[in-house]
């Protein structure tokens, strides 16, 4: 077997042995988020017309931006940056995170308080998954929601630190 696979399947093992489902969950807003969003499985029209809504993960990429009707966002993906102020969602793409040495401050200078940074695919390699603990130990976030096939970052100033792991 190929290291990659080798690493997805110790991932994802681990992943399962530290998720819960929302019953698990003690926080107001990410227990809404979870069976509002995560566990909800209407078939939403797609919510923009780039958002792919025919896998399982653009499913619930759609999901997540009704949910939250995003509006302004920030893509990143092979060291390109749409450059905005302040916006709604930041989309990390897994071969930005795979290929480069992230750097959170130039990341959290688009954010604000209610921002969802949606981390792709942060178990997809060692490299990936070591950016991603980064993020869930940094300061800057007091909610990280890992569900394997991506990580959710909340600044949200108001809540207490924690860290959530959620089967979708």
């Amino acid at each position: 077997m190929s290291d990659f696979v080798i690493q997805l399947v110790k991932s994802y093992l681990k992943f399962l042995w530290y998720s819960k489902n929302e019953h698990g969950v003690h926080s107001p807003f990410v227990f809404l988020l979870v069976t509002k969003c995560f566990y909800d499985k209407t078939d939403f029209k797609p919510y923009s017309t780039k958002l792919e809504t025919k896998t399982k993960k653009g499913k619930f990429l759609n999901r997540l931006f009704h949910y939250f009707q995003f509006e302004k966002g920030i893509y990143i993906s092979e060291n390109k940056k749409n450059e905005t102020l302040k916006v709604d969602f930041i989309y990390i793409d897994s071969t930005y995170l795979n290929d480069q040495n992230i750097e959170l401050e130039s990341i959290i200078a688009f954010a604000n308080n209610e921002t969802c940074i949606i981390f792709e695919n942060p178990h997809n390699s060692k490299v990936t998954e070591k950016h991603w603990k980064s993020v869930v130990a940094s300061s800057n976030f007091n909610v990280t929601i890992d569900i394997f096939s991506f990580g959710l970052a909340f600044i949200r100033k108001e809540q207490v630190k924690e860290h959530f792991t959620i089967r979708v």
